[in-house]
């Protein structure tokens, strides 16, 4: 019995291992077509693939230490639409000065895309709103895009908004000029005051050199014929007088009209005038640094009381009664030339053409958010032989770096 017993155990444990094996055959082959075991194989592939990585798959470039890239950090492509493609990632980072050497491993189906040259092109985490607005509207400079703003806002205001301003302002100027309060009125005139007193030395000079030039060109013999017009003038008034009087006796009284030339002949007078004003001219010409300094003496003079003027009393007084009326009649014009820009800046900058955020929108709102602070990297393939790196956000000087 004892014998027979144990030949039986023996027998389970054997029937017991083989359905065992049996179930574990049966069930690796059934996990093996699951998800779950085709990840696992491409792990297993990309492991072998970053330990013993081709010349295509693998991308060297050197970028600056400050970017802060380490392993592990995914490689976008930007697609046409504008959407990003994962292509890579970071599999080493190599060097502690300024300048660090970065390994990439791409993407089987990206291998090669970098194999005769392109850029790597980065950004850094979006720390504040103003970083995020820069990195939107990359790779453009900020005032490319600000010139596409003006190009779209500007000829609103120009049409809906400047002429009211110009008539209220020009109105307004006027209006005040015309009922000064004393306060203003003695500030004018003092300025004016001083100014006269600067420019007086100057005054006398050009009021000498005007009359020296009237003189070359009238001369002796016009101011006598202005003195025979003149005298002729009065005999023929004279006689006209007597004859009317005369008249006056025999029937009805009737005067005759009274002769009264110029002074100077009409070529004369048109000689006269535009050797004046070539001389005035001429006379400012040359002494347009000296009236410049004298101008910028008395308005430095007088420039904190005009300033006080103008913030407490003359600025609100404008705005008030010129800027304010001119916005509201214009600003519906206004408003929709800067909603058609915003628009066309989401078409260009934002959405892709099926609504999707765009691959710099998604990295700015993932920054911004804090979900990452890894830096954006982006491969940009080209013909140049060579990988360079490239900043994608605009450098500034403020920034320091």
């Amino acid at each position: 019995m004892w014998d027979r017993s144990l030949r039986w155990q023996r027998l389970a444990r054997m029937a017991a291992g083989g359905a065992a094996c049996a179930a574990l055959f049966v069930g690796l082959g059934a996990l093996s077509t699951t998800e779950a075991a085709g990840r696992a194989r491409a792990g297993v592939a990309e492991i072998s693939r970053e330990s013993q990585p081709d010349a295509d798959s693998r991308v060297l470039c050197t970028v600056p230490t400050t970017l802060a890239v380490r392993p592990g950090v995914l490689v976008y492509r930007e697609l046409p639409d504008g959407s990003g493609e994962i292509v890579g990632r970071v599999i080493g980072v190599r060097g502690q000065g300024a300048e660090s050497e970065v390994t990439v491993l791409l993407t089987p189906t990206a291998a090669g895309a970098m194999a005769r040259g392109g850029k790597l092109r980065a950004a850094e985490p979006t720390l504040s709103v103003e970083h995020a607005f820069r990195l939107l509207i990359s790779p453009e400079i900020p005032r490319d895009e600000a010139g596409r703003a003006r190009d779209a806002i500007w000829p609103a205001i120009e049409k809906h908004i400047l002429p009211g301003l110009k008539e209220r302002l020009t109105r307004e100027v006027t209006h005040s000029f015309d009922q000064l309060d004393p306060e203003d009125a003695e500030l004018l005139n003092a300025t004016m005051a001083d100014l006269r007193t600067e420019l007086a030395p100057m005054e006398q000079e050009l009021l000498n050199k005007l009359a020296n030039r009237a003189w070359e060109v009238i001369g002796v013999s016009g101011v006598a014929e202005g003195v025979l017009r003149k005298a002729s003038d009065g005999a023929e008034n004279t006689y006209n007088d007597v004859k009317d009087w005369v008249k006056g006796w025999w029937e009805e009284k009737k005067e005759s009209e009274s002769v009264n030339r110029d002074f100077l002949s009409e070529e004369k007078a048109t000689a006269l005038r535009i050797a004046l004003e070539e001389e005035v001219e001429t006379y400012l010409k040359e002494h347009e640094n000296e009236i410049k300094e004298k101008l910028n003496k008395v308005s430095n003079n007088r420039r904190a009381e005009f300033i006080q003027q103008f913030e407490t009393k003359w600025g609100p007084k404008l705005y008030e009664n010129a800027v304010v009326p001119a916005w509201l009649e214009g600003e519906d014009g206004v408003l929709e030339a800067a909603e058609q820009y915003a628009e066309d800046f989401a078409r260009r900058r934002l959405l892709t053409e099926k609504g999707g955020p765009r691959l710099l929108l998604a990295y700015a709102l993932r920054s911004s958010l804090e979900i990452t602070s890894d830096p954006l990297l982006v491969i940009a393939p080209d013909q140049s032989g060579r990988v360079q790196f490239e900043w994608i956000m605009p450098r500034l000087e403020k920034d320091g770096r």
